[in-house]
């Protein structure tokens, strides 16, 4: 009888120990697979950028989710396009003018990457952009859409081709546009009260002649305007990607940012783990090996960010060699690093130097909309659809070097907002402008005060700001146009001990 029991419980513990392991193998699983899941595809990089999970539960998966949003922040998801502190909270001030700088939406690779077809680039698109292809469409052949383009009028196509085609912008691209415009329409339609029938005086725009800036300006107006005022724009081309006009030669810029190449391989050098890094996933990346592209790791991430943004698997160079793909850790260390290095690259003297520059020609042009501004009150709005180095080089030459504007991604904003004061100081009328200011915001955030020439000077307000999400308190800030001319005729080249740009430019 003893020996019954005894065996009665041995077998209930061998069914208990059983089914405590089957259910830790469950548990064993269940985790295995989420953390497979995560570290195996750039789908799950964009996926869980906005999923909120328990830290305590899973402190790994959290720092892996924590990397995968500094990640994805640079694809720049329409739906994630909101109205920052743009436009005037301020009752003291009428916004008289105001000049956005934008960076082109999302485009294909710069360069031929493996598993392209598999990608997709055309969706899911902001709903807004079914209306715009289709008046696009309906325009397309008639004198409407030919004036609207100007000089641009032979572009092969002016809606967005589909697909990742090389440098061409997408859907996803136009639609990041039709989102910047369709908030910066919110926030400036009743201030700036442009006028239908003075369109082509109050509104201008400038385009590079790259296809894929030419279609965000497209994509950008059409939310920005109403329908019927849209095809009497007129667009003016500029030759060069930052916008110099008739200041871009200068072979000193090049010696400058050569030199700015040079300290970036010497940092990259310095961390043999990242050079190697580089190396191996370029070697997977790539369709057509190339040797320079093969240690630049700004290409390589400009690379990979096709698939993460894309919402597409990490690149394998054969479909079945699991030992032959990048792995998100090398997504993770290849971010870490540029994001260290570009905290070093902002305090060069020569990329600084060589944005002086190369800025110099768009700086001017900047400041005599502003005085056009004052002086004839028009125009109200001027739209420049340009590239990365273009906000780049402008905000490194006004002195900005945080906030992102070293990298700007796909649509970020630029905004410079002219103000004139409703109350005239001591009531005396000082010098000619005395009474304008200005203010600029990027990506939505007031960075002002980090102008360089503003930092003494600019005037603080605290204001409620009124927003889409309700009031919040919120601060103004403005710097007198007065400075920003000053700077550019009196100081602009004085790390160059010169006093012209002729001068600064002798090599």
């Amino acid at each position: 009888m003893y020996f019954n029991n005894f065996r009665l419980n041995l077998q209930h513990r061998a069914f208990y120990c059983y089914l405590l392991l089957s259910l830790w193998i469950c548990v064993l699983l269940g985790v295995m697979y989420k953390h497979v899941g995560i570290e195996n595809s750039a789908a799950s990089l964009l996926k869980y950028q906005t999923t909120e999970i328990n830290i305590i539960q899973e402190q790994k998966l959290a720092g892996t989710l924590i990397k995968a949003k500094k990640i994805t922040k640079f694809c720049n998801i329409y739906n994630d396009i909101r109205p920052g502190s743009e436009g005037n909270f301020n009752s003291n001030y009428s916004l008289e003018g105001v000049i956005v700088l934008i960076r082109h939406g999302d485009r294909g690779p710069l360069t031929h990457v493996v598993n392209v077809s598999n990608i997709n680039c055309d969706g899911p698109y902001n709903p807004l952009y079914g209306a715009f292809e289709s008046y696009i469409k309906n325009i397309t052949g008639t004198p409407a859409l030919s004036q609207l383009l100007g000089v641009f009028r032979r572009i092969h196509s002016p809606l967005p081709a589909g697909g990742c085609d090389i440098g061409l912008l997408t859907k996803i691209g136009a639609s990041q546009l039709l989102a910047t415009g369709r908030v910066l329409r919110e926030v400036y339609k009743h201030s700036l009260n442009i006028s239908s029938s003075r369109i082509k005086e109050e509104i201008k725009v400038f385009s590079t002649s790259y296809s894929r800036t030419v279609h965000s300006a497209l994509a950008f107006l059409y939310a920005f305007l109403e329908e019927e005022d849209y095809p009497k724009i007129v667009f003016q081309s500029v030759s060069s990607l930052t916008f110099c006009f008739d200041d871009c030669a200068c072979p000193k810029a090049n010696y400058f940012l050569d030199q700015f190449v040079v300290e970036s391989s010497k940092h990259l050098r310095s961390h043999p783990a990242v050079y190697n890094l580089v190396k191996a996933a370029s070697s997977i990346v790539y369709e057509i090996p190339h040797k320079k592209l093969s240690t630049d790791p700004h290409s390589l991430k400009d690379a990979l960010l096709t698939y993460i943004c894309h919402n597409s698997k990490l690149p394998c160079k054969y479909p079945f060699a699991s030992d032959q793909c990048v792995k998100p850790e090398q997504v993770t260390g290849l971010f870490t690093y540029l994001n260290w290095e570009t905290k070093q690259s902002s305090k060069s003297k020569h990329f600084k130097r060589g944005s002086l520059l190369r800025a110099y020609g768009l700086l001017k042009n900047i400041v005599s909309q502003f005085l056009q501004m004052i002086s004839e009150r028009k125009p109200k709005f001027i739209l420049y659809s340009g590239h990365d180095k273009t906000l780049s080089f402008l905000t490194s030459a006004l002195g900005i070097t945080s906030d992102g504007v070293f990298s700007p991604y796909y649509a970020s904003r630029l905004i410079f907002e002219i103000y004139k004061s409703k109350e005239l100081k001591g009531g005396t009328v000082g010098p000619i402008g005395s009474d304008y200011f200005f203010r600029l915001l990027f990506n939505g955030k007031d960075i002002t005060t980090k102008v360089h020439f503003c930092k003494g000077v600019a005037n603080h307000h605290p204001a409620r700001q009124q927003n889409v999400t309700g009031f919040r308190n919120s601060s103004f800030f403005l710097c007198p146009l007065e400075s920003i001319v000053r700077f550019l005729h009196d100081d602009y080249f004085s790390a160059f001990n010169a006093t012209n740009l002729k001068d600064a430019c002798a090599l």
